[in-house]
């Protein structure tokens, strides 16, 4: 019996592309859908009432490279996708109720996880505000560097409490932030789920699930280490949009870089912005190191950076501008070449696999072996030998394990829901007129 066969899909109703229809009902009525607010590769994001007429975000699982619509239920595209489909939904699942255990004012709650029209969904917290892309947008100057180093504050103590219920966020950026009237930030739509279904799935792997300029490099590497210094280094290139105006480079190009023995193309926020905090900068540099072992490595070791009880050294960024790790006489020319052969080899794979690729373009894709396989494979190998780091490649101390995303560990101790922490003395809002077009959680 696959995964479909047991949710009771609602009847049929006309619908607008792979939404949901406006008036909709889910949980046998418990919730109506208003609205479609958003889409992504994996999901669809409705606004939506509950049976007290209360607003409510709801959070469809859709990964619509398998799936698609037909009335209100989801069908698989093919059958042969019952395992990718079925192993989404279940992570799907499994990050709903692990969020679900979390209580925290600065994170979106949720309410309930039900099933129907043959998939799985989540009812979430409504939080009316702004996104931080918007507030960069339309209020650049709200955000001053007092503004900018309590909001990192803040974030901090929220995805410190993340971390220690063993749950990593994934997908840390400033359309993930939410300020609501009141200045409070938000964090919204945890990327773990999509993180998960994307390695477990051949086909799910090629939706992307990575924030250029805001993903760390080992994000791009299928089945690569995660931990939380991963998150870190997303929300440090949060603040490097904040603050510069932009988000760092790409962590992959800048990883290529430095492997072709180019410098590394950021550049350190400290001593650039002498307004800003400068222990803030020195954190934000050290977390935006390409390789996990030389960043921070917790959101309380950045708290205790921004207080001044972690040693200025500690946060310090390395004093060369590439981030690759210092030169050992003996060991560089072998690191050298070995760089040289993946580089080389590389490009070889690619050019080889354009040859073909014009043939291969012919074949179905659910018979035909992928065109793109020889080069993903060689891909896989350059770089996933280069995130060992290179100092990596003696043998060395054993590097701490990486925070395990599919197992949950029993929560702290939760808090009461309140708001408690508030940016509205630093963040001069417009008028209620003004916001009349304001973001939601999407």
């Amino acid at each position: 019996m696959t995964h479909q066969s047991k949710i009771q899909a609602s009847e049929a109703s006309q619908h607008v592309g792979d939404g949901l229809p406006p008036g909709t009902p889910l949980c046998n009525g418990q919730y109506i859908v208003d609205k479609y607010l958003n889409a992504g590769g994996f999901g669809i994001t409705y606004l939506a009432r509950d049976s007290l007429g209360r607003r409510v975000v709801i959070k469809e699982c859709f990964p619509n490279a398998i799936c698609c619509r037909a009335g209100e239920a989801v069908r698989l595209r093919s059958q042969t996708f019952d395992v990718d489909f079925s192993r989404a939904v279940e992570l799907f699942q499994k990050e709903a109720r692990a969020l679900a255990h979390l209580q925290h004012p600065n994170i979106v709650g949720v309410h309930q996880i039900f099933e129907a029209n043959g998939t799985a969904y989540m009812a979430l917290d409504f939080v009316e505000g702004t996104d931080l892309f918007d507030m960069i947008d339309y209020s650049p100057n709200a955000l001053t560097p007092e503004a900018i180093r309590e909001l990192a504050v803040i974030l901090l103590q929220a995805l410190g409490y993340v971390h220690r219920n063993g749950i990593l966020h994934r997908d840390i950026s400033p359309d993930n932030i939410l300020l609501d009237t009141m200045g409070t930030p938000v964090l919204i739509d945890f990327g773990a789920a999509r993180q998960g279904a994307s390695q477990a799935s051949r086909v799910l792997s090629r939706v992307h699930t990575v924030k250029d300029g805001y993903s760390p490099q080992e994000f791009y590497i299928a089945g690569s280490a995660q931990s939380r210094s991963s998150d870190l280094y997303a929300l440090a290139a949060t603040f490097v949009h904040l603050i510069e105006g932009h988000p760092p480079p790409n962590s992959s190009l800048r990883l290529a870089a430095v492997a072709e023995q180019k410098p590394d193309p950021y550049r350190p926020l400290l001593g650039r912005f002498p307004a800003q905090d400068q222990r803030l900068l020195a954190a934000i540099d050290r977390c935006l190191n390409l390789f996990a072992k030389d960043r921070l490595q917790s959101a309380d070791a950045w708290l205790d950076a921004l207080s001044g009880r972690q040693a200025t050294a500690a946060v310090a960024p390395p004093a060369a501008t590439s981030t690759r790790p210092p030169k050992n006489d003996q060991d560089d020319p072998e690191i050298e070449s070995k760089i040289a052969e993946l580089v080389a080899s590389n490009h070889q794979a690619i050019k080889a696999d354009s040859a073909h690729a014009t043939a291969s373009e012919t074949q179905a894709r659910t018979t035909a072996p992928d065109p793109d396989s020889e080069k993903r494979a060689a891909e896989r190998a350059y770089w996933a030998i280069l995130n060992e780091d290179p100092a990596d490649w003696a043998p060395q101390t054993v590097p701490e394990p990486a925070l395990a995303s599919s197992r949950i560990e029993t929560p702290t101790a939760p808090i009461r829901r309140q708001r408690l922490f508030s940016l509205s003395a630093l963040l001069p809002w417009p008028s209620r007129s003004a916001r009349d077009d304001i973001r939601t959680n999407v």
